[in-house]
């Protein structure tokens, strides 16, 4: 079953703008919008500088919504990472392609629960435990330097 995107009615820049400015409604940012945020921020700008972005965004959006304390570093940061090795054209090209890999529990193949839902994983990056990322290496390489 593909992700919700609550947001397919906006255009990108819509979406972006509403976003950004913490006008969407908490109820219309799903999995699959988060994954649109980070599809358009990596399409737009380099690695290191589209993950800050999209670190700052979410945090803000959840912040402003009340709800700070449920942004995962390890969870955003794997996800921006995997849509690194995705070569689609479109958003929506890369969710048909890929609807059977969109779940929240693809995670679970490279970390344990125990791990990936940990108080240190929600505050920082820690690399997976069970599987490496199928990602390029020096998207690898910055992650664990980043994680230093």
């Amino acid at each position: 079953m593909p992700p919700t995107i609550a947001t397919a009615h906006l255009s990108d820049a819509a979406f972006l703008v509403a976003v950004s400015t913490c006008t969407l409604p908490l109820d219309q940012f799903h999995h699959g919008d988060h994954l649109r945020l980070a599809w358009l921020e990596l399409h737009a700008r380099p690695f290191q500088e589209a993950l800050s972005r999209i670190r700052r965004t979410i945090q803000a959006f959840a912040a402003h919504h009340g709800k700070a304390a449920i942004y995962h570093e390890t969870i955003t940061t794997a996800w921006v990472a995997l849509l690194t090795s995705h070569r689609e054209p479109t958003f929506a090209e890369f969710l048909r392609a890929n609807e059977d890999l969109l779940s929240a529990k693809l995670l679970e193949r490279y970390w344990s629960p125990q791990t990936l839902f940990s108080a240190a994983a929600k505050q920082a990056w820690i690399p997976p435990d069970r599987a490496p990322l199928p990602i390029d290496p020096a998207i690898l390489n910055t992650l664990t330097k980043d994680s230093r």
